[in-house]
């Protein structure tokens, strides 16, 4: 019986850890074919279609979530007209939690399988390939039977989801793994607090499985929703993935508070960019994390932040979610400011979703919660936010996303945001600007980007020192010797970078790597540019910057920058 287990990524980096672990399940029961489907939601979907029917599997599993959803089911609905007697199973977060009304209005659905799906859908294979009837057990859902509670699976039973797989052909890509199941927390807005306990496994499991997974060189993804919840295991991790030989990035989702002592000395041994963390700080008014059931400590939490980023090791995200109870607009700018102050390398703005199975949607009459009643769930507005509120701070995430989260503009946000008691005042401002230009909603070039910074700036502060940072700025992102037209005019020394570049000393001194080179191969891979306001001492003065392309350095692999003489 020819199995196909069907993932549709939201990217086309990402991997499917649900359908492996399917797979790894069923691929060596008697009689059984199984096969992986991994396309994303950015294929067309007669594609997809297409190829099913090409590959003629006797049963279809989806791994069903909030952005593939309204994919899955129109793919379903065609698939069973095309394909009748191929039975279709859903699993997933955006399936569990529905009734056996479901399969009225999706009568081309055949099983739905709720919460843990590996010991369910193995058997249900097995019944099928054996000609038996599938019974009701439960969270398996029909149209005869609703399932009961979620289905739950010991960890100890699940197997590793990549055995076998060659990781070279994931270079460069997401991999989502996982070291346990269920959250020590019960924030009301989260799937992961339906689980009661957490789960987790055996160490030595763990470094073999990533031992295998950073062969990949990509980033590996943890879904456990709180990796550090327990400090000796966390310790005892950190340190393997520190010593590991690999090119890999590993993800990682921590609660702040609970980063130990130990557990910083490791962070700051790791190889750069070894490691990233994801924080979620949701909000820091009081009310409303005592409503969503969080114990954030933001005064430890900030200490903690602030520690990793004096490591210059780690990146690191930093999260809030709009539309909270008890989170009106001000409280919303003063959670903005307090996240920013913190400097984190990413400030992921979210908007609250309305997830199926979650305790803030039962609550939604409470807080007045207008949602939408399709993927993703987003809500519209409550009794704290209006629908202008929320529909003006989606806004402000795409200037923050633009000229905070993209790190083109470092020096030239940092030099504004000093200006600013409020920075979300900034954000507002520049967003601001962007409505009176009537650039809203535009797709706007990469140096128009730089060219409306600079508009914008020069009237909030000198603006030499505007145009200069915003130079250094695009230096550090584009090797050319020609500015755009609307910078000030790049300074001509040509024949004197020559004469510098033909100096031995200058060369051993700055450029160690081109030590040999001549001056006209070397000329081809650095800039050197004239600024009368030091971009990097932050003072007005002349000042020749020379900037190596051939290194990179930080952790957003800027090129070297020195400071040079000529």
């Amino acid at each position: 019986m020819k199995t196909l287990l069907i993932g549709i990524n939201a990217k086309y980096v990402h991997t499917n850890i649900a359908i492996r672990y399917l797979h790894q399940k069923v691929k060596d029961i008697v009689n059984i074919e199984s096969e992986i489907y991994e396309p994303s939601i950015n294929n067309h979907l007669d594609e997809i279609l297409a190829e099913i029917f090409r590959k003629k599997p006797e049963v279809v599993g989806f791994s069903c979530y909030i952005w593939n959803i309204s994919m899955v089911l129109k793919i379903c609905q065609s698939l069973k007209q095309i394909l009748p007697s191929t039975v279709i199973i859903l699993g997933g977060p955006e399936v569990s939690y529905e009734g056996k009304d479901f399969f009225q209005s999706h009568p081309y659905v055949d099983y739905i399988i709720k919460g843990e799906g590996e010991e369910i859908f193995s058997n249900i294979i097995e019944k099928l390939a054996d000609g038996l009837p599938v019974y009701n057990s439960v969270g398996l859902l029909t149209r005869e039977h609703d399932g009961g509670y979620c289905a739950e699976v010991s960890v100890s039973d699940l197997p590793f989801p990549y055995a076998g797989e060659d990781m070279q052909q994931y270079k460069n890509k997401l991999l989502y793994y996982e070291a346990s199941r269920g959250c020590p927390f019960n924030c009301s807005y989260c799937l992961s607090s339906t689980h009661k306990q957490v789960k987790l496994l055996p160490i030595e499991r763990i470094k073999k499985e990533l031992k295998h997974l950073a062969q990949a060189d990509g980033t590996i993804k943890f879904v456990d929703r709180t990796f550090n919840c327990q400090n000796s295991r966390t310790i005892e991790i950190l340190q393997f993935i520190k010593e590991l030989e690999t090119g890999s990035t590993f993800h990682l989702e921590v609660t702040a508070h609970l980063l130990s002592m130990e557990i910083l000395e490791i962070l700051s041994a790791m190889p750069k960019n070894r490691v990233q963390l994801e924080i979620g700080v949701q909000s820091t008014n009081p009310k409303t994390i005592k409503a969503i059931n969080r114990t954030t400590n933001f005064s430890i939490l900030s200490e903690k932040v602030q520690s990793v980023n004096h490591m210059q090791n780690i990146h690191q995200h930093l999260d809030l979610i709009a539309g909270l109870p008890y989170e009106d607009i001000d409280s919303f700018k003063k959670s903005f400011d307090n996240v920013v102050d913190l400097k984190p390398h990413k400030l992921q703005l979210g908007f609250l979703k309305m997830l199926k199975g979650s305790k803030i949607k039962k609550e939604a009459e409470k807080h007045g919660y207008k949602y939408n009643k399709f993927p993703p769930y987003e809500i519209l507005e409550n009794n704290y936010m209006s629908y202008s509120d929320i529909s003006y701070l989606k806004d402000i995430e795409a200037v923050v996303e633009t000229y905070y989260n993209s790190h083109k503009y470092d020096s030239t946000i940092a030099f504004i945001l000093e200006k600013y008691s409020s920075k979300f005042n900034f954000f507002e401002d520049l967003h601001h600007f962007f409505v009176e230009k009537g650039l809203l909603n535009k797709n706007i070039s990469h140096d128009d980007k730089f060219k409306i910074l600079l508009e914008f700036g020069q009237n909030k502060v000198d603006r030499i020192v505007i145009e200069e940072l915003l130079v250094f700025d695009y230096l550090q992102h584009k090797r050319t010797h020609r500015l755009p037209s609307f910078f000030r005019q790049q300074a001509k020394l040509k024949d004197t970078v020559f004469e510098f570049l033909k100096n031995e000393e200058n060369t051993a001194k700055y450029l160690p790597s081109l030590t040999g080179k001549r001056p006209t191969e070397i000329y081809k891979k650095i800039v050197v540019e004239k600024f009368c306001y030091n971009p990097i001492h932050c003072k007005k003065e002349t000042t020749f910057v020379l900037f190596d392309y051939t290194q990179k350095t930080g952790l957003f692999e800027r090129p070297a920058v020195h400071l040079v003489s000529l």
